[in-house]
Protein backbone atom coordinates (compact mmCIF):
# COMPACT_ATOMS: atom_id res chain seq x y z
CA UNK A 1 0.00 0.00 0.00
CA UNK A 2 1.29 3.64 -1.02
CA UNK A 3 -0.35 6.62 0.24
CA UNK A 4 0.39 10.64 -0.25
CA UNK A 5 0.95 12.49 3.26
CA UNK A 6 0.52 15.70 4.41
CA UNK A 7 1.19 17.07 0.56
CA UNK A 8 2.04 16.07 -2.55
CA UNK A 9 6.15 16.23 -1.49
CA UNK A 10 5.83 13.52 0.67
CA UNK A 11 4.59 9.38 0.42
CA UNK A 12 4.61 6.68 2.16
CA UNK A 13 4.50 3.00 1.73
CA UNK A 14 4.19 -0.24 3.50
CA UNK A 15 6.64 -3.54 2.97
CA UNK A 16 6.39 -6.57 4.68
CA UNK A 17 9.17 -8.53 5.65
CA UNK A 18 10.20 -11.83 4.05
CA UNK A 19 12.26 -14.81 5.29
CA UNK A 20 14.42 -14.10 2.59
CA UNK A 21 15.11 -10.15 3.54
CA UNK A 22 16.71 -10.86 6.89
CA UNK A 23 19.95 -12.04 7.50
CA UNK A 24 21.64 -14.67 9.37
CA UNK A 25 21.22 -12.87 12.24
CA UNK A 26 17.18 -12.33 11.87
CA UNK A 27 18.08 -8.52 10.60
CA UNK A 28 16.71 -6.41 7.77
CA UNK A 29 19.38 -7.04 5.02
CA UNK A 30 20.83 -3.17 4.29
CA UNK A 31 20.16 -4.17 0.51
CA UNK A 32 16.53 -4.24 1.22
CA UNK A 33 16.33 -1.24 2.66
CA UNK A 34 17.82 0.57 0.48
CA UNK A 35 15.94 -1.34 -2.26
CA UNK A 36 12.71 -0.60 -0.52
CA UNK A 37 13.63 3.42 -0.13
CA UNK A 38 14.52 3.45 -3.86
CA UNK A 39 11.04 1.78 -4.83
CA UNK A 40 9.23 4.39 -2.98
CA UNK A 41 11.34 7.62 -3.83
CA UNK A 42 10.34 6.43 -7.35
CA UNK A 43 7.00 6.61 -6.72
CA UNK A 44 7.11 9.75 -4.91
CA UNK A 45 8.58 11.74 -8.33
CA UNK A 46 5.63 11.08 -9.85
CA UNK A 47 3.36 12.62 -7.68
CA UNK A 48 5.06 16.38 -7.34
CA UNK A 49 3.40 17.09 -10.57
CA UNK A 50 6.56 18.59 -12.22
CA UNK A 51 7.09 16.20 -15.11
CA UNK A 52 10.08 14.40 -13.46
CA UNK A 53 8.74 11.21 -12.99
CA UNK A 54 10.58 7.87 -14.95
CA UNK A 55 8.43 8.13 -18.04
CA UNK A 56 8.73 11.74 -18.05
CA UNK A 57 11.84 11.66 -18.12
CA UNK A 58 12.97 8.65 -20.45
CA UNK A 59 10.76 10.20 -23.10
CA UNK A 60 13.31 13.42 -23.16
CA UNK A 61 16.45 11.10 -22.60
CA UNK A 62 17.60 11.72 -19.57
CA UNK A 63 17.48 9.45 -16.56
CA UNK A 64 17.68 9.69 -12.42
CA UNK A 65 21.57 9.59 -10.94
CA UNK A 66 21.78 8.73 -6.69
CA UNK A 67 24.74 10.29 -6.09
CA UNK A 68 25.37 11.12 -1.98
CA UNK A 69 23.73 8.88 0.82
CA UNK A 70 23.67 9.41 4.80
CA UNK A 71 21.57 7.06 6.53
CA UNK A 72 21.43 7.16 10.32
CA UNK A 73 20.32 3.86 12.00
CA UNK A 74 17.77 4.40 15.49
CA UNK A 75 17.81 0.70 16.30
CA UNK A 76 18.82 -2.64 15.50
CA UNK A 77 17.04 -4.50 12.23
CA UNK A 78 16.05 -7.66 14.28
CA UNK A 79 12.81 -9.16 14.03
CA UNK A 80 11.42 -6.59 11.95
CA UNK A 81 7.82 -8.34 10.23
CA UNK A 82 6.62 -4.94 8.42
CA UNK A 83 8.31 -1.75 7.48
CA UNK A 84 6.62 1.37 7.18
CA UNK A 85 9.05 3.94 4.44
CA UNK A 86 8.37 7.52 4.15
CA UNK A 87 10.18 9.63 1.62
CA UNK A 88 9.95 13.64 1.14
CA UNK A 89 10.95 15.33 -1.65
CA UNK A 90 13.36 18.60 -0.44
CA UNK A 91 13.39 20.04 -3.71
CA UNK A 92 16.52 21.32 -5.92
CA UNK A 93 19.46 23.10 -5.05
CA UNK A 94 21.15 24.20 -8.31
CA UNK A 95 22.25 21.39 -9.96
CA UNK A 96 20.97 18.53 -6.99
CA UNK A 97 17.66 17.35 -6.18
CA UNK A 98 17.65 16.07 -1.95
CA UNK A 99 15.23 13.72 -1.14
CA UNK A 100 14.93 12.61 2.73
CA UNK A 101 13.54 9.06 3.94
CA UNK A 102 12.58 7.67 7.79
CA UNK A 103 11.76 4.19 8.18
CA UNK A 104 9.95 2.78 10.50
CA UNK A 105 8.70 -1.00 12.39
CA UNK A 106 4.97 -0.67 11.29
CA UNK A 107 3.70 -2.74 14.02
CA UNK A 108 5.69 -1.08 17.22
CA UNK A 109 5.69 2.47 15.29
CA UNK A 110 9.38 2.30 16.52
CA UNK A 111 11.56 4.59 13.92
CA UNK A 112 14.38 2.28 12.88
CA UNK A 113 16.54 5.37 10.70
CA UNK A 114 16.54 8.30 9.04
CA UNK A 115 18.43 8.84 5.67
CA UNK A 116 18.94 12.04 3.33
CA UNK A 117 20.12 12.11 -0.07
CA UNK A 118 21.00 13.57 -3.04
CA UNK A 119 20.24 13.10 -6.92
CA UNK A 120 21.70 14.57 -10.34
CA UNK A 121 19.62 14.56 -13.58
CA UNK A 122 21.73 13.60 -16.38
CA UNK A 123 21.42 13.50 -20.22
CA UNK A 124 21.80 9.55 -20.95
CA UNK A 125 23.26 10.77 -25.09
CA UNK A 126 25.31 13.25 -23.76
CA UNK A 127 26.30 12.75 -19.94
CA UNK A 128 25.93 16.61 -19.49
CA UNK A 129 23.86 17.67 -15.87
CA UNK A 130 20.71 19.08 -16.02
CA UNK A 131 20.39 22.13 -14.22
CA UNK A 132 17.43 21.17 -12.27
CA UNK A 133 16.58 24.64 -10.33
CA UNK A 134 16.84 26.29 -13.89
CA UNK A 135 15.14 23.92 -16.40
CA UNK A 136 12.20 22.58 -13.74
CA UNK A 137 11.54 25.88 -11.61
CA UNK A 138 8.07 24.53 -10.33
CA UNK A 139 9.94 22.55 -8.36
CA UNK A 140 10.31 23.50 -4.91
CA UNK A 141 13.13 25.38 -3.58
CA UNK A 142 15.62 23.06 -0.96
CA UNK A 143 15.25 25.24 1.99
CA UNK A 144 17.57 24.06 5.30
CA UNK A 145 16.44 22.68 8.42
CA UNK A 146 18.17 22.50 12.03
CA UNK A 147 17.78 18.92 12.15
CA UNK A 148 18.78 18.07 8.47
CA UNK A 149 21.48 15.54 8.24
CA UNK A 150 24.75 16.16 6.55
CA UNK A 151 26.14 14.20 3.56
CA UNK A 152 29.57 13.96 4.61
CA UNK A 153 32.94 13.93 2.49
CA UNK A 154 34.45 11.03 1.38
CA UNK A 155 37.51 9.89 0.44
CA UNK A 156 39.52 6.16 -0.25
CA UNK A 157 42.02 4.96 2.35
CA UNK A 158 45.69 4.60 1.15
CA UNK A 159 46.03 0.37 2.21
CA UNK A 160 42.94 -2.34 2.44
CA UNK A 161 43.16 -5.01 4.86
CA UNK A 162 40.97 -6.93 2.59
CA UNK A 163 39.25 -7.46 -0.88
CA UNK A 164 36.98 -9.38 -3.05
CA UNK A 165 36.28 -9.72 -7.20
CA UNK A 166 33.01 -9.54 -8.30
CA UNK A 167 31.94 -9.52 -11.57
CA UNK A 168 28.74 -7.61 -13.09
CA UNK A 169 25.75 -9.96 -13.40
CA UNK A 170 22.62 -9.13 -16.10
CA UNK A 171 20.11 -9.21 -12.53
CA UNK A 172 22.38 -6.36 -11.24
CA UNK A 173 21.40 -3.76 -14.23
CA UNK A 174 18.60 -1.11 -13.56
CA UNK A 175 16.16 0.56 -15.93
CA UNK A 176 18.85 2.17 -17.78
CA UNK A 177 21.63 -0.42 -17.90
CA UNK A 178 23.56 0.58 -15.36
CA UNK A 179 24.68 -1.44 -12.21
CA UNK A 180 21.90 -0.58 -10.03
CA UNK A 181 23.03 1.54 -6.73
CA UNK A 182 22.07 -0.57 -4.10
CA UNK A 183 23.81 -3.44 -5.85
CA UNK A 184 27.18 -1.68 -4.81
CA UNK A 185 26.65 -1.76 -1.21
CA UNK A 186 25.63 -4.88 -1.20
CA UNK A 187 29.93 -5.49 -2.61
CA UNK A 188 30.82 -3.44 0.14
CA UNK A 189 29.59 -4.91 2.91
CA UNK A 190 30.19 -8.25 1.21
CA UNK A 191 33.88 -7.70 1.57
CA UNK A 192 33.58 -7.59 5.65
CA UNK A 193 35.08 -10.40 7.62
CA UNK A 194 32.20 -12.72 8.47
CA UNK A 195 32.63 -12.70 12.51
CA UNK A 196 32.89 -8.39 12.25
CA UNK A 197 29.55 -8.16 9.89
CA UNK A 198 27.39 -10.87 12.12
CA UNK A 199 28.86 -9.40 15.71
CA UNK A 200 28.64 -5.90 14.37
CA UNK A 201 25.40 -3.60 14.01
CA UNK A 202 25.21 -0.52 12.02
CA UNK A 203 24.75 3.33 13.49
CA UNK A 204 25.30 4.90 10.15
CA UNK A 205 26.68 4.49 6.25
CA UNK A 206 27.74 6.81 4.05
CA UNK A 207 27.56 6.87 0.18
CA UNK A 208 29.80 8.12 -2.46
CA UNK A 209 28.80 7.49 -6.37
CA UNK A 210 31.93 8.31 -8.76
CA UNK A 211 30.93 6.31 -11.88
CA UNK A 212 28.86 3.49 -12.94
CA UNK A 213 29.54 -0.08 -13.51
CA UNK A 214 28.32 -2.20 -16.35
CA UNK A 215 27.40 -5.34 -17.60
CA UNK A 216 30.39 -7.66 -17.79
CA UNK A 217 32.76 -5.54 -15.63
CA UNK A 218 34.80 -7.39 -13.30
CA UNK A 219 34.63 -5.43 -9.76
CA UNK A 220 36.74 -5.15 -7.15
CA UNK A 221 35.85 -4.20 -3.19
CA UNK A 222 38.31 -2.74 -0.51
CA UNK A 223 37.82 -2.89 3.22
CA UNK A 224 39.76 -1.18 5.81
CA UNK A 225 38.74 -1.58 9.20
CA UNK A 226 39.02 1.03 12.01
CA UNK A 227 37.78 -0.59 15.01
CA UNK A 228 34.04 0.31 15.33
CA UNK A 229 34.11 1.66 11.63
CA UNK A 230 35.14 0.08 7.71
CA UNK A 231 35.94 2.22 4.85
CA UNK A 232 35.37 0.94 1.59
CA UNK A 233 36.34 1.01 -1.99
CA UNK A 234 34.78 -0.49 -5.19
CA UNK A 235 36.40 -0.68 -8.10
CA UNK A 236 36.69 -1.35 -11.85
CA UNK A 237 39.19 -4.05 -11.41
CA UNK A 238 40.86 -3.72 -14.92
CA UNK A 239 41.10 0.25 -14.85
CA UNK A 240 41.57 1.02 -11.18
CA UNK A 241 38.89 3.56 -11.82
CA UNK A 242 36.93 4.63 -8.31
CA UNK A 243 33.09 3.74 -8.72
CA UNK A 244 31.83 4.00 -5.05
CA UNK A 245 33.15 5.25 -1.73
CA UNK A 246 31.29 3.91 1.41
CA UNK A 247 31.87 4.59 5.01
CA UNK A 248 30.45 2.41 7.76
CA UNK A 249 30.09 3.35 11.48
CA UNK A 250 28.49 0.18 13.87
CA UNK A 251 27.65 -0.23 17.58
Amino acid sequence: MTIIIDNNYKLESIFPISIAEADCMGRVKPVVLLNFMQDVADKSINTCGVDLGYEDIVKKGLGWFLIRYRVEFDSDLKNIEELKVQTENRGSQKLNALRDFEVFDNFTGKRILRATTSWLLVDLQSKSLVNISKDYQKLIKFEKREDDLILQKLKSPEVFDSEKVFSVRYDDLDVNNHVNNTVYVGWALEALDFEFRKNNTLKSLDIYYKHEAKYGDDILSQVKYNDKISEHVIKNAKTNEELCLLRAEYV
